[in-house]
């Protein structure tokens, strides 16, 4: 569990505290939280202490990971969000928590303004509608994978399978995974074993810091783009999938990349099978 033991502000990556960057509303409104702990989907409610456009910090009875993806509910401020903890800590009675908006969607969006169509597909989730999350998945999936000629978006498609992995039960994640496969995928396998050796220059790079100087082992994302020739999507990309596999990990206090001893076993499995001892 990755909680901090210290009381400080809650702000996001960088150092630079969202506190300083934009005035918090204090506020006093339940909130509702969904994420997933080791597969499993968990719910809790809590409360708001304070709020900005771009975060909040919220009290709960348990600590949630740093870096863990959550669906926040606020029906008070009328606020559902795709949001990111930034910072855990133990208050004198419950656990408060940093958290950075991502995505937002009002609970019930104004007429006449068009929001994101993923944004349904959270206000669908938090009602507890699993049928309606199901079809909405399927249908956006399908409508902006990368794949996709007219409306191909790799980003907003990356964010509805990241709220989708909070909102599905594992299994069904799995099962929707194997559905909406791209119906093209000859360019999409080139790419991808392009990508492979992306993930493997990076562990190595990451892998060479930590034998070099294991106290300070991080790397920050520009970097890992201009010493790989990575783009920033390409980057992105890579480093969603190494810290899904716990390959990598988010450093805590510095906002950089480090590699976990999961992410060395993968450089010498494959060190191994391509020959080398």
């Amino acid at each position: 569990m990755v909680v901090s033991n210290e009381r400080h502000n809650m702000g996001v990556p960088g150092g630079q505290f969202e506190r300083r960057r934009h005035r918090r509303q204090s506020t006093d409104a339940a909130v509702e939280l969904i994420w997933k702990d080791d597969g499993h989907r968990r719910f809790e409610c809590g409360s708001l202490v304070d709020i900005s456009v771009t975060g909040a910090c919220v009290v709960c009875p348990q600590p949630i990971n740093v870096s863990s993806y959550i669906v926040l509910r606020a029906p008070g401020p009328g606020i559902v969000a795709l949001s990111q903890v930034r910072n855990c800590v133990w208050g004198r009675t419950q656990y408060q928590l940093g958290v950075e908006f991502l995505e937002k969607a009002a609970t019930q969006p104004p007429e006449n303004v068009i929001e994101p169509d993923y944004h349904a597909l959270l206000r669908a989730g938090v009602a507890g509608d699993a049928e309606s999350v199901d079809r909405l998945y399927r249908a956006l999936a399908f409508r902006y994978h990368p794949d996709h000629r007219d409306n191909g978006d790799a980003e907003v498609f990356l964010r509805i399978r990241e709220i989708y992995r909070i909102l599905a039960p594992s299994q069904r994640y799995q099962e929707e995974l194997e559905v909406t496969k791209p119906l093209k995928t000859t360019g999409l396998k080139s790419e991808l074993r392009g990508l492979k050796d992306k993930r493997l220059e990076v562990l190595s790079l990451l892998c060479q810091r930590r034998v070099s100087d294991y106290r300070n082992a991080y790397v920050s994302s520009s970097d890992l783009e201009s010493l790989t020739g990575m783009s920033t999507q390409e980057a992105g990309f890579v480093l969603w999938y190494l810290r899904e596999k716990g390959a990598v990990t988010l450093s805590d206090n510095t906002p950089g990349y480090t590699i976990t001893a999961v992410g060395v076993d993968v450089l010498e499995n494959t060190h191994r099978s391509d020959g080398d001892d």
